[in-house]
């Protein structure tokens, strides 16, 4: 299937992040099974109510995309119930943004019951008030209640309960779980073995590393978020004995609705007793500053503390060599000066010796540290 991509800016000063946010919709868009034919910017100061691009750009949007034959047009931005309704009858195509493609993509690596149950009910979150806009435009009828003696309700009521219906059953299997994964974690603490979580930017290598630290072989793949639920480990390592998790991936301008179906899995990071956040050291300079903005900011929404947080460099055997590597670290310190780091190289096996001292050197600092 073919797709057009379209990006809203509403910062006329913004000439590099914009450019990397479409790049890797384009990214995205492939992983999730879509051909990319071409894509269309905008620079507007405010998002249009109803359309979020001017109407103007939208007809040429509509035009690009019939002459390409596109199957379905993706905006980067996050549409409205209103929006998304007028676009997909303005453009006559399938209209997706980046929260509906992201649920495409976790779909497509979805294997576990869990995960299913979370993709769902971020789904439901958005297609509800989308689905009481439509049906109510196709079938309401202008009475207060049809029927007889107008003791009817409106068609759009009962499809609406249905999905309310279905996801309070999901809400409550969450929950379920939820207080299962709290009697875990609580057995895990009196265990008095430190929990170590492997988070970080989707494709950085988080996997890679966590099997390269185990000698565990599990899934990995060019797919973004091929990891959705987390995985532990008991990992004795000498003198150092940690459960190892490996949890799911970040992405930049994450939906706050998505955080929050996503909730119990991200619980494995808040209640982590150190979060090595992995970084893609081969990445484009301008990138990897964006993702490592992008996942210090999520982690600290999650509520975890800098003092948390070391840093492991991954795929250093892609790099040039040292210079280009020191030219990285110091035009990031402003962002990481305060943490301790590594380089590695998981599929090479290098520094993984120095990256693990680095975890029990910082468990050990910490739990010597004054309440």
């Amino acid at each position: 299937m073919k797709a057009w991509l379209c990006y809203l800016k509403t910062n006329p000063h913004d000439h590099i992040e914009f450019k990397i946010k479409l790049n890797e919709l384009g990214e995205l868009s492939r992983a999730a099974g879509y051909e990319v034919i071409g894509h269309t910017a905008q620079v507007r100061r405010k998002e249009s109510s109803a359309l979020m691009m001017g109407k103007g750009k939208l007809d040429e949007i509509k035009q690009l995309a019939s002459d390409g034959n596109a199957d379905v047009v993706i905006f980067y931005n996050v549409l409205t119930s209103k929006q998304k309704y007028n676009l997909t009858k303005n453009l006559q195509k399938e209209v997706l943004d980046r929260y509906d493609l992201t649920l495409k993509i976790f779909d497509l690596s979805s294997s576990d019951r869990l995960s299913k149950l979370q993709i769902e009910l971020a789904k439901l979150v958005k297609e509800i008030p989308y689905e009481k806009l439509v049906t109510s435009i196709r079938y309401k009828t202008g009475r207060e209640h049809p029927g007889p003696r107008s003791l009817g309700e409106y068609s759009y009521h009962e499809i609406v309960a249905n999905l309310l219906k279905r996801k309070s059953k999901i809400v409550k299997e969450i929950e379920r779980r939820k207080a299962e994964k709290t009697m875990q974690l609580s057995r895990r603490k009196k265990m008095k073995v430190p929990t170590v979580c492997i988070t970080g930017y989707y494709n950085a290598g988080k996997t890679s590393l966590f099997n390269a630290l185990t000698n565990l072989n599990k899934t990995v793949g060019p797919r973004p978020f091929t990891t959705l639920s987390s995985k532990y480990y008991l990992l004795p390592n000498g003198d150092l004995t940690v459960f190892l998790v490996d949890t799911i991936g970040f992405v930049a301008d994450l939906d706050p609705r998505l955080i929050a179906s996503f909730n119990l899995t991200l619980e494995d990071i808040w209640a982590s007793d150190l979060v090595i956040l992995v970084v893609d050291a081969s990445d484009d300079l301008d990138l990897m500053r964006l993702r490592v903005k992008t996942s210090l900011d999520l982690l600290r929404t999650l509520g975890i503390g800098d003092r948390r947080i070391i840093v492991a460099f991954n795929k250093s055997d892609l790099l040039t060599g040292r210079q280009e590597l020191m030219e990285k670290l110091n035009s990031l310190s402003p962002l990481i000066q305060d943490f301790k780091y590594c380089v590695v190289s998981a599929k090479m096996r290098v520094g993984l010796d120095r990256f693990v001292d680095l975890i029990g050197s910082h468990l050990s600092t910490e739990n010597q540290a004054p309440a």
